[in-house]
């Protein structure tokens, strides 16, 4: 298992060792509540258990899975940052787009797509039930009637949404932002990277802190800050 084989590569530091991860690895991760499903447990080659110590009884996604992965970097540590530069661009890009894509809709805008995603889920399910040779009223056969124009007015939207995504973090993908800035750096180089409320809730706690000194407080926020970026990238009328 993963404890064996980190303890064979720790006695064997300076002798060659075949490597113990296979080529192709899957990693699945349950949830804390009921963990992974029959089937996942069934087709998996190893099962890996985590023991825990003091009361705790269960780890949440998050840590389980940092645990497990830093064993993996342990077995091999050629994994830590093996990724070709395209693949980095393609993941970045594919998540900041989803990340500014969630921002670019305003709250009212939000709600409008909630309500339309739930008119075409219900009138599905009414759809479903007639199909099945259930009798339905006129409200629903209405509702089953607007559903082709409902659907298309989705995809249109999400459709806007996606280009408008893309355009935004054009930039950003070719030039990424810096990482947070390391906190164990000596007091002058330390930032805190919160929102302004959050400063604000915890001014009188976190006065006089070397971090919050030299905050780097964006005022905006993400949602302004990616619109603004759409903006920019935007053809002039």
């Amino acid at each position: 298992d993963l404890r064996m084989a980190r303890q064979n590569a720790s006695s064997a530091q300076n002798a060659v060792i075949p490597n113990p991860i296979p080529d192709r690895l899957a990693i699945a991760f349950g949830t804390e509540a009921v963990g992974c499903t029959a089937e996942l447990l069934n087709e998996a080659d190893l099962r890996v258990y985590l023991p825990l110590r003091g009361f705790a009884d269960s780890l949440n996604l998050s840590v389980a899975t940092a645990l497990v992965v830093h064993h993996l970097f342990v077995l091999d540590p050629t994994l830590v940052g093996a990724m070709s530069d395209e693949e980095r661009t393609r993941l970045r890009k594919k998540w900041y787009e989803k990340l500014c894509r969630q921002r670019l809709l305003s709250s009212s805008a939000k709600r409008e797509r909630s309500r339309l995603v739930a008119r075409i889920s219900t009138a599905e399910e009414y759809k479903r039930k007639l199909d099945a040779g259930e009798t339905l009223d006129k409200n629903q056969e209405l509702k089953i009637a607007k559903l082709k124009e409902e659907r298309e007015k989705l995809e249109k939207l999400d459709q806007d949404l996606d280009t408008k995504a893309e355009l935004a973090v054009q930039d950003l993908v070719l030039n990424p932002p810096g990482p947070l800035t390391d906190m164990r750096r000596a007091d002058e180089h330390r930032a805190t990277f919160v929102g302004k409320n959050t400063k604000k809730m915890y001014g009188e706690t976190w006065a006089n802190m070397p971090a919050t000194a030299n905050a780097q407080t964006v005022q905006s926020g993400t949602s302004q800050f990616f619109r603004d970026k759409l903006s920019e990238k935007a053809p002039k009328p």
